[in-house]
């Protein structure tokens, strides 16, 4: 199953501490420069070579600037079995507290 959450809604997530393990999909400068606390670069051109480092039991939520790429890749993941999300809007979109600056 795959389906869109929004930042809000991520925020309620990392507050309630509920097990989830989350993707930054842009490229590492990007991420170096400002990412969701607790978030694990991947960027979207290497998901498919990691896809092992994913964890089976858990949520995957997935973000990347605005949202196609994670979108596509909660799509592909679900359909390998996964349990995943996207941020909708991306971090663009994202004003949550947990907005971590270089």
């Amino acid at each position: 199953m795959w389906d869109l959450i929004s930042g809000a809604q991520l925020d309620e997530y990392l507050d309630r501490e509920i097990p989830l393990f989350l993707v930054d999909m842009r490229n590492p400068d990007a991420y170096c420069k400002a990412h969701i606390r607790g978030a694990v670069n991947i960027p979207a051109n290497e998901l498919k070579q990691r896809v092992r480092e994913l964890p089976t039991d858990r949520l995957i939520v997935l973000y990347c600037y605005h949202g196609p790429n994670s979108m596509r890749a909660a799509r592909w993941l679900a359909s390998l079995g996964y349990e995943a999300v996207d941020v909708y809007g991306g971090i663009q979109a994202y004003r949550g507290k947990y907005l971590e600056w270089e």
